[in-house]
């Protein structure tokens, strides 16, 4: 698997939540930049390209025209 940043290869590595000793999971790791990715972290990327009506709303008490 190769970083969309900037194309470096990605490694496995153990993610574990730091309040947890239990909670592990498993997820990507460039070794060039040290971006990490994992199921949650992609979930939410995808998430933030959804049109929303809150983009969509007008702006009031600011007037462009004199």
């Amino acid at each position: 698997m190769n970083c969309l940043r900037w194309h470096g290869l990605m490694v496995t590595i153990r993610l574990e939540d730091a309040g947890s000793s239990t909670l592990c999971f498993s997820g990507w790791q460039c070794l060039l930049c040290g971006e990490v990715l994992d199921s949650g972290i992609d979930a939410n990327r995808k998430g933030l390209h959804v049109p929303t009506l809150s983009r969509c709303r007008p702006r009031y008490g600011v007037s462009l025209v004199q």
